[in-house]
């Protein structure tokens, strides 16, 4: 149960790591697009950039759904 739970605190510290070095520049793409003035490049970097949250949020949620199955268990 140890290592198990290690891996899920490294995932979540990977997540919030990821979360927190994109956060200045989603906030300006973010400003932009409110804005209109994104342009077709940085349209599909927030594209990217929502799209790898969305997944990472997932996978989080996923490994502490398995985790806590397993605990269960």
């Amino acid at each position: 149960m140890k290592l198990e739970r290690r891996t899920l605190e490294q995932l979540e510290a990977a997540l919030d790591a990821v979360s927190r070095d994109l956060a200045p520049r989603v906030e300006e793409l973010a400003q932009k697009s409110t804005e209109g003035a994104l342009t077709p490049d940085e349209q599909r970097e927030y594209a990217e950039i929502v799209r790898l949250n969305d997944r990472l949020s997932l996978l989080k949620l996923e490994a502490e759904e398995f985790w806590t199955i397993r605990a269960a268990s």
